[in-house]
């Protein structure tokens, strides 16, 4: 019996060439699919079946404490005694209203570049010509001797500011206040209300010294063909 099947193997290995039986490409997949749920299980089962640790959960804060500063008290501002309260913003460098004689130039109408003198007629005779004055002399006559600048009761150095014109429109001030400036003044406007209605006025300056400022109202009524005014310049 024995040797009956001892026969029955050997043709066996004789029929398949004599080497053992290989296993096919399905058994091989199914056999890895296996190794890989059995390693899924091994890693994921644990944690569906540990319910007890989802309910630890750091609470511990990651703010730091609040930084130990003790308040100060600011007392409340007093008032200055003797101190006069600032005036409002159109009341600053206002002089007191003075009413001009003539008319207020037409800004449209005026021109303020310097008159270019006429050329001289030519000389027909041998006597020589009178010489012109220069213009370094011509600005002589027109500044006026040198003056120290006044303080007034506080101490503080008086102010003279030129009046060129009150307008009734505020365009018209505007007008001749940029006219002025592209001359080289240095002009601003201040609104007033006076017993004739409101007026806005056009001034140059301020200057420290009286003087001065003649000097710069003679420039202006030459220019402007009017009469300006010098007033206080009040800060």
């Amino acid at each position: 019996m024995a040797g009956r099947d001892s026969d029955s193997y050997s043709n066996t290995q004789q029929r398949h060439g004599g080497t053992p039986r290989r296993l096919n490409d399905g058994v091989k997949q199914r056999i890895v699919g296996a190794l890989v749920l059995a390693a899924l299980a091994v890693i994921f089962l644990p944690t569906l079946f540990d319910r007890e640790g989802a309910r630890y959960i750091d609470v511990t804060s990651q703010i730091p404490p609040p930084p130990d500063i003790k308040p100060i008290s600011i007392a409340e501002p007093q008032p200055v005694a003797d101190i006069e309260p600032a005036p409002p913003v159109n009341e600053v460098f206002q002089p007191d209203f003075v009413e001009q004689a003539g008319p207020a130039p037409d800004p449209e109408a005026v021109s303020l570049e310097p008159e270019v003198p006429a050329e001289p007629e030519p000389v027909t005779h041998a006597e020589p010509a009178p010489a012109e004055p220069s213009a370094a002399q011509t600005t002589a006559q027109l500044q006026l001797p040198a003056e120290e600048t006044q303080l007034d009761e506080q101490g503080l150095p008086e102010g003279w500011v030129i009046q060129v014109a009150a307008y009734k429109e505020a365009t018209s001030a505007d007008r001749m206040r940029t006219k002025l400036m592209d001359a080289g003044f240095r002009a601003y406007t201040r609104a007033v209300d006076t017993p004739k209605g409101r007026f806005v006025r056009v001034f140059v300056g301020p200057k420290l010294s009286r003087v001065d400022a003649q000097s710069e109202k003679q420039k202006l009524d030459k220019l402007l063909k009017t009469e300006t005014l010098i007033l206080r310049y009040r800060a």
